[in-house]
This record gives structure tokens, C-alpha cells and sequence, in this order.
């Protein structure tokens, strides 16, 4: 539902783009069927400093972005992949790092007046037609078909322009050399192109094992590489939520009162429930063409075929067309108009079109109407109780975590004692951690975590006040702390025994192409010298400093070598990866001093823009470490992350 803006995307500058991008974000478009606000947890999804997330903007956010992959990739992007690229928890750190904008626009002391807001309006590409305003009447129809009010597009309209305020703050303390112009310049235009021998490890896979003082003296040249870091054992007492949850108990009177308290939330405008099937139109269909094979499939579906099974096989709508067309429950204001008329027209069961928008034509299923009015009680009754029992479950073990944390550290129980009190507690259990150190994985609980920090935090014997884990409440105490230090080879002989056995492979490999390389030399026949050994010669390039080699992929080490070189010359043996590769150079483009200052400026102009992005990203790793960024624990726990 977003043509008008995403056919103009390609005219933006740096700050409509990030004012659209961020828009496209706020705007909920869901043609899959909407969550219900009662059905949403009311407590912030995140927070950062004073400033909150919503549950709700993140809903609208995730599902957006979700369907803009969708579009994107087709049937190959579903809900499952969505989850293991991480893509809710992406969207919510988008969120955070807005936050953190906000709050260093503030702390500038920056600020944009509602002119400034009106004049980004009116100027931008998207809401122009004839290099003119497209008007109040058209700009609010846009709106509305994206379901989104004049104060909503106006308000994240005013968080884009101050964050790019900070960005120009931040801008100006960016500063690039002319050396720096210069060589990167060099990195871009200076190429070569080589043809080149690769010698991979794998061929010496079959190695024996050494003898043992050989191993014992790789071990005694490789200890200080080995050595153990600090690790922690850590017994642990955890107060589970979903464990105590079954002892938690909710009166109907108060799921009424909560009903009552958010009687706004529960309050549906007119609303119909359909299925549509859509034909796109321009060059490859016409609008006549696309009117005709509607009215077929019309007659299909009044003949007794199912909708959905029509909508499947023509519908060119990406986001319905494999639910059979399916756009569940929408109100007024959430479609675009011609549609909307049809739709809110036609009683359940009736067929409306084919209708004409700006997506092409429609045809339309009505199978559902919701008059306007209050969402009945008994409707929301166990989304309301069942958050309700969350929500008293989690303070429940919060408030119980707080006391046995008070207790251990009052009478300074050890791990017997933290056990003992364990199996007296409904929802507490009790385990003690294998040895880790700061960068590893903690069974069940995960990697650099809240948890790791606050192990590593405790004096040993010491204990935690309770830390939110995707498991519960916790409350740690530093059983043993083992200082670093050089192992024994007896308890890394496995991965002596590998380390030794790749650097045995990586010098005979080296060996063999040090023998090509030569014999290539003195014969002046490199693809002979490696054919004769059981190598291929490939071709690659052009390539320069910093791109990668074709079949070799990032080799900066070659690259370097390579670029030194004149055409005819033969370089190695260098490392790439598990490969080592002798080559030979046939073609170089070197540096171009007119063309330089030609590109100079736009270079100048790259590099401070790489400069920004970089100081950027540590200005909010850094604001991240001092605010006290929080997300809902249930977010952490519904979407596997670690967090705290």
C-alpha cells in the first residue's frame, strides 16, 4: 500500500531516506489479519533512559518490516526464517538506537519547530506531483490509505529530522587527509589481473600422528597460545515464572476491571473481513485485459469453485495470495478508497468488482462484518487474564527471587545450603555451572549475557542480587574462580594434536607451491609447472586492494602482492584461507593522476560519509553501555535472545 512513496525512493537525499525508511517502519500494514489491542501486553517492550517502546510500536514496526521481506523474497520468507535471522529483536534494537538519538538530540540541546516539520512535508519527492505539493485533501487521503494519522506522520517525521540534526552535529567533526582521499582512491581504480595456482590443505588430509616428543615440543613453542582464561563455577538459584505461574490465581472481577480500566483499547470501529484477488496492470496487461480475466474468475467462483483456490492461482498480491487471498479484519480508512467502497458495500458472502487502484484490479470476497461498538468482554476475557497471569507470576517471582537473594547473602549459605533451600521452594531449582569464561556459552542461558557479566563481577563466595535470565529470576553466587593460566598437555592434547596436524598440512602445502613457483620461473610456464603436479591454473580479475579475487574470494595479502608486480611476473606463495596460491600477473591498471582529481571530491565525500557511519556506531554502542537500556524479559525469552 505504499507505491506512491516507494516509487520515489530513488529521488531522495541521505535524509528523506531515513525519513521514509523510518515511516514505512510506523505504518501497519498487515493484510494477513491484525493483532488485537487487548491482545498486546500494556508494560514498555523496551526502555531506554526515560524514554519507552511500546509493545504496540513494536508490533507495527516488526510487522511492516516482516512484510517488506515478504515482498522482497517471495515464498522463500516466512514467519520461521523471520525468527532465525533475528529479525524481531533487529527491529526492536532499530528502535532502541532511535531512542538514543532522541536522548543525544536532547542532551545537544537540538530541536525541530513545526515549520521546520511542515516544510519537510511539502518538500519531499514523495508527496510532489508537477514539482508541486500534491495537496492537503490528496496528502491526507495517502495517510489514511496507510492507516496512519496527520500527527503520527508529523511526530516520526520530527524524530528523523532531529536525529539528522545529530548526524550533521557529528558530521562536523569528521575529518579526512588528502592521503587518505589519495589512497583510497588508489584502492578503488588500481587492479590487476593474475592467473593463479591454489594448493589446498585438504590435499595432505591423511598425516600421521607425530611422535610424542615432536608434539611435546610443538606444545612447549605454542603454550603461551594455549593458555586457559580466567573461568568461573557458579552455583545457581533460579526462580521460574512459568513454574510458579500454575499457583497464580486471577478474579473475574479483576479481568473485568482491567477490561474496564482500557475500555479505549477494546473499542472496534466498523470493520469487514475479506478476501481479494488482485492483477497488476501496465505494460504486460492492460487494465481491459485484467477486467476480463476477473470476470472469468468471477464466474468460476459463482459456479461453486472455492475463492481461495482461485486466489492462489491467480492473485498477484504477494502477501495474501497464499492464504487464499485472505486480508482479515480492516476498518475504515485502512484501504484505499475505491476499494474501501466496494468492500464496506457488499454484504458477507457477495462479490464486489472487478475495482480499480492504484495497484491494479481487484476482486473482492466479503466473508464477515463487525459492526461498530465496544469488542465484547468475552472476546478479549483470556487474552486480558492470561497477561494478567503473566504479569502477577513475574512479579511473584521477582519479589520471591529478592528474598532468597536476601537470605543467602544474610546467612552466607554456600552451595549446600543454596541446594537445601532449593528443594523447599515451588518454581526455585538449583544447579552448579561448568567452568566458563567471559566469551563462552552458557548452557541454557547463553553468550555475554547479563548473567556472564554479573558472574564475573563476584569476589569468590560472594552472591548476586537477582538477574533476569531467559530461564527466570537468578540469583548467582562465585563458587570458584580459576585464574588464567598455562595448561598442561594433558588437558589440551586434542587441540594440540589439530593445531599441529593444520600446521603441518599449511607447510607442505606451502612446500608444493614454493616448487611451482619455481619451476614456473625458470621454465616461464607457470601452467605447465602446476599441471605437472596436479594443480589448475584459473584466471581472475581485475580486482584491487580491497575488492576480492574471483574464485579466492578476500585475499588482501594477494592483492597487496599482486599490485606490486609487473605484468609477466610471477608472486607467492601467499595464504588464502585453507589454500596456498602462486600466480602470475597479466595485466595492471595503475594510478591515474587526472582522473584522481576528477574523483576527488565525490571520493572526499564517501570516505567522511564511512567516517560518520563508523563514529555513529560507537556513539551508540557507548550510549547503550551508559543508558540503562532494558527490554521485557518475555521479549528475550519469546524470541530466544540474550539480553538483560
Amino acid at each position: 500500500m505504499l507505491k506512491v512513496f516507494r516509487d520515489n525512493l530513488k529521488y531522495l537525499s541521505w535524509v528523506l531516506w531515513l525519513v521514509i525508511f523510518v515511516f514505512i517502519l510506523f505504518v501497519f500494514v498487515d493484510f494477513g489479519g491484525t493483532v488485537q489491542r487487548g491482545d498486546l501486553p500494556s508494560e514498555a517492550a523496551a526502555t531506554v533512559g526515560n524514554l519507552e517502546i511500546s509493545y504496540r510500536e513494536f508490533e507495527q514496526s516488526y510487522r511492516q518490516t516482516e512484510e517488506a521481506y515478504r515482498e522482497a523474497f517471495g515464498g522463500d520468507f516466512d514467519r520461521e526464517r523471520a525468527t532465525q535471522m533475528g529479525l524481531p529483536m533487529q527491529v526492536l534494537d532499530q528502535l532502541v538506537n532511535q531512542r538514543i538519538l532522541l536522548l543525544e538530540a536532547e542532551r545537544m540541546g537540538l530541536s525541530v519547530s513545526p515549520s521546520e516539520v511542515q516544510k519537510a512535508v511539502v518538500e519531499m519527492p514523495a508527496l510532489q506531483e508537477n514539482g508541486e505539493f500534491i495537496g492537503r485533501e490528496a496528502y491526507e487521503r495517502l495517510l489514511r490509505a496507510n492507516r496512519l494519522s496527520a500527527d503520527q506522520f508529523h511526530e516520526s517525521l520530527r524524530r528523523d529530522l532531529l536525529t539528522e540534526k545529530v548526524r550533521t552535529v557529528l558530521a562536523q567533526s569528521v575529518y579526512v587527509s588528502p592521503g587518505e582521499v589519495e589512497q583510497a582512491y588508489r584502492d578503488d581504480t588500481e587492479t590487476a589481473t593474475i592467473r593463479y595456482a591454489a594448493v589446498p590443505t585438504s590435499r595432505f588430509e591423511e598425516i600421521a600422528e607425530p611422535a610424542d616428543e615432536v608434539l611435546e615440543t610443538y606444545f612447549t613453542e605454542h603454550r603461551e597460545e594455549l593458555r586457559l582464561p580466567e573461568r568461573r563455577v557458579v552455583d545457581v538459584l533460579t526462580v521460574s515464572p512459568a513454574e510458579l505461574r500454575d499457583g497464580v490465581t486471577v478474579e473475574e472481577s479483576e479481568v473485568r476491571a482491567a477490561y474496564d480500566r482500557s475500555a479505549d483499547d477494546y473499542r472496534l470501529e466498523e470493520q469487514v473481513r475479506a478476501r481479494h484477488i488482485l492483477l497488476r496492470t501496465g505494460d504486460e496487461r492492460s487494465p481491459e485485459e485484467a477486467r476480463r480475466l476477473l470476470e472469468e474468475a468471477a464466474a468460476r467462483i459463482e459456479g461453486g469453485t472455492d475463492f481461495a483456490e482461485v486466489a492462489a492461482e491467480l492473485s498477484e498480491d504477494p502477501g495474501s495470495r497464499d492464504s487464499g487471498g485472505e486480508l482479515g479484519f480492516f476498518g475504515r480508512g485502512e484501504m484505499l478508497a475505491p476499494f474501501e467502497e466496494a468492500a464496506f458495500g457488499a454484504s458477507p458472502g457477495e462479490l464486489a468488482g472487478p475495482v480499480e487502484t492504484d495497484f491494479g484490479l481487484h476482486l473482492i470476497q466479503v466473508e464477515e462484518r463487525r459492526e461498530a461498538g465496544q469488542q465484547p468482554f468475552e472476546e478479549v476475557r483470556a487474552a486480558i487474564e492470561g497477561r494478567l497471569l503473566g504479569e502477577r507470576a513475574e512479579a511473584l517471582a521477582e519479589g520471591k527471587a529478592e528474598e532468597i537473594a536476601d537470605r543467602v547473602e544474610r546467612e552466607g549459605l554456600d552451595g549446600q545450603g543454596m541446594a537445601a533451600l532449593a528443594e523447599g521452594e515451588d518454581g526455585v531449582s538449583f544447579t552448579t555451572t561448568e567452568p566458563f569464561g567471559r566469551d563462552d556459552n552458557v548452557p541454557g542461558i547463553g553468550r555475554a549475557t547479563t548473567f556472564t557479566v554479573t558472574a564475573f563481577e563476584l569476589a569468590e563466595g560472594a552472591s548476586s542480587a537477582p538477574v533476569r535470565t531467559t530461564l527466570g529470576w537468578a540469583i548467582l553466587r562465585a563458587a570458584e574462580i580459576l585464574p588464567p593460566r598455562l595448561p598442561e598437555l594433558a588437558e589440551v592434547r586434542e587441540r594440540v594434536m589439530e593445531a599441529w596436524r593444520r600446521e603441518e598440512r599449511l607447510t607442505r602445502a606451502r612446500r608444493l607451491a614454493q616448487e611451482v613457483l619455481e619451476d614456473g620461473r625458470e621454465n616461464g610456464d607457470l601452467a605447465a609447472a602446476a599441471e605437472s603436479r596436479g594443480l589448475t591454473v584459473e584466471e581472475a580479475g581485475p580486482f584491487g586492494r580491497r575488492g576480492t579475487v574471483q574464485g579466492l574470494g578476500s585475499a588482501p595479502a594477494l592483492s597487496e602482492a599482486a599490485l606490486e608486480l609487473e605484468p609477466g611476473s610471477l608472486g607467492g606463495p601467499v595464504r588464502v584461507g585453507d589454500r596456498v596460491v602462486v600466480f602470475q600477473v597479466d595485466e595492471r591498471t595503475r594510478f591515474d593522476a587526472v582522473a584522481f582529481e576528477e574523483a576527488r571530491q565525490t571520493t572526499r565525500e564517501r570516505l567522511e560519509g564511512e567516517k560518520l557511519g563508523e563514529l555513529l556506531a560507537t556513539m551508540l554502542t557507548e550510549r547503550r553501555r551508559e543508558l540503562d537500556v532494558r527490554f521485557d524479559p518475555n521479549i528475550l525469552e519469546n524470541f530466544g535472545a540474550a539480553g538483560g
